[in-house]
């Protein structure tokens, strides 16, 4: 029997205890789950089941579960629960996930819990701007003066045994980061020798005010399990492990995608219809006011559309592929710069991103201009549609390059380009393909 599949039994025979109200059993079944299947199991129960169930569990037991949750769910748990019960969650977590739970509550409870988290070193962490590598590191790290043997590191390292223990840094006697030690380098060193004698003084390191996303980005691109932080003064303050930069990742992913379909990620807990459609409404407002102006275009054009009926026909087509063309250009755009893959190659990728756009819309120009003459016997209005193509696919992959390009540099997400270059391609293809066949019908035919 696969893992996965003894898991899943579990947590199904979990879930009719709960409904039996059999807590004895399910409080004896929870404590052999793993704290992730017991977040997912929480899912899929209501409110008053996951309240119930997350009552039963002892506090070690609770706090791995809550880190496990996503932060919309753990409002909802921890929102009724009294200070003192959080507390004792709290208590079983190192800061920097501490910081995190505690971010995701009201002020008022949080301004109630504060005062008993002094020894947690919270306030501390609290002070850093959101979203840096001073809010997200933790204070939990092993640090060594540089004057020490090996074999005295190495009984450091055992006394920190409850501590988990990826890298061991090394400080000077004013707590600058001058090196660092794998486990594995460490014990291979000879016992006698000092640590700064053999160290490896090329650190990766980040600052204390750095982003969280780029923070991800030189974990990954360094492939390490922690990076050590420093201040302005190289002092070290903290570490960020990998399993935060993970959680990273996926936050920062989920969160684009949400944005650029108009939407939150709190859409998925919220009860109220209303406010859903609040989350939604916003951007819909835009691409309604923008899809005005195409309405316009067409109005302009009004008396070449009366007097070739035809010409109308093929409106949704071109708005429908020049608008395909620049969400995919914007996809793969705001994704490279979310990974750190644009930096240094505008330039190249705008001139990759023409190429593409011109060979695509050469292809669909001269599928279509066959098919419509094909189809509407008027070799005149195929030339229109597939110039027209030609024409709107290849601006549309490059206003997918330049309109979050932009949008970075005024400090905009570049996530929330997706109304915007929406609109701007429908408006712009059907400029250009209501000009052209004025012109063509009008002043040539």
């Amino acid at each position: 029997m696969s893992i996965n599949h003894s898991h899943r039994l579990a947590v199904e025979s979990a879930k009719r205890l709960l409904r039996k109200e059999a807590y004895g059993h399910l409080k004896k079944a929870l404590e052999k789950l793993h704290a992730a299947d017991i977040a997912l199991l929480m899912v899929q129960l209501s409110k008053k089941e996951r309240q119930v169930l997350f009552n039963l569990l002892e506090p070690p037991k609770a706090a791995q579960v809550t880190v496990e949750m996503d932060s919309l769910l753990q409002v909802e748990v921890l929102e009724d629960l009294e200070p003192q019960e959080i507390l004792k969650i709290l208590t079983h977590l190192p800061s920097d996930k501490t910081v995190e739970i505690l971010e995701t509550l009201s002020d008022d409870k949080r301004e109630e819990l504060l005062p008993f988290l002094k020894e947690k070193d919270v306030d501390h962490l609290l002070s850093y701007p959101e979203e840096t590598a001073g809010r997200i590191m933790s204070t939990d790290f092993l640090a060594l003066p540089e004057d020490l043997t090996v074999e005295e590191a190495i009984e450091e390292v055992r006394r920190f045994k409850e501590k988990e223990v990826l890298y061991t840094y090394i400080v000077d006697s004013r707590n600058h980061l001058v090196g660092v030690f794998s486990l594995r380098q460490l014990i291979l060193q000879d016992p006698k020798v000092k640590l700064k004698d053999v160290m490896n003084t090329d650190v990766v390191r980040v600052r204390s005010d750095m982003d969280q996303e780029e923070v991800a980005r030189i974990v990954a691109r360094y492939d390490l399990l922690a990076v050590p932080v420093v201040d302005d003064s190289n002092r070290l303050v903290g570490v960020v492990t990998v399993d935060d930069v993970i959680d990273i990742i996926q936050e920062e992913a989920t969160e684009d995608i949400y944005k650029m379909v108009g939407t939150s990620e709190e859409e998925l807990w919220e009860a109220s219809t209303l406010r859903v459609a609040g989350y939604r409404l916003p951007w819909l407002a835009f691409t309604l006011v923008g899809e005005m102006f195409s309405g316009l275009v067409i109005k302009h054009y009004h008396h070449t559309i009366s007097t070739f009926v035809s010409v109308a026909f093929f409106v949704p087509l071109i708005m429908a592929l020049s608008g395909a063309v620049g969400n995919q250009t914007q996809t793969i755009i705001v994704r490279a710069m979310a990974t750190g893959r644009m930096e240094g190659m505008a330039w190249r990728i705008l001139k990759r991103q023409l190429g593409v756009g011109s060979i695509m819309g050469l292809v669909a120009g001269a599928l279509a201009t066959g098919l419509v003459t094909l189809v509407q016997q008027n070799p005149m209005l195929g030339v229109s549609v597939g110039i027209s193509l030609l024409v709107s696919m290849t601006i549309s992959s490059v206003i997918g390059v330049l309109v979050p390009i932009s949008f970075k540099k005024i400090g905009v997400d570049p996530a929330l380009t997706v109304p915007s270059i929406a609109t701007l391609n429908d408006i712009m293809g059907t400029f250009i393909y209501l000009s052209l066949a004025t012109y063509l019908f009008l002043r040539i035919g």
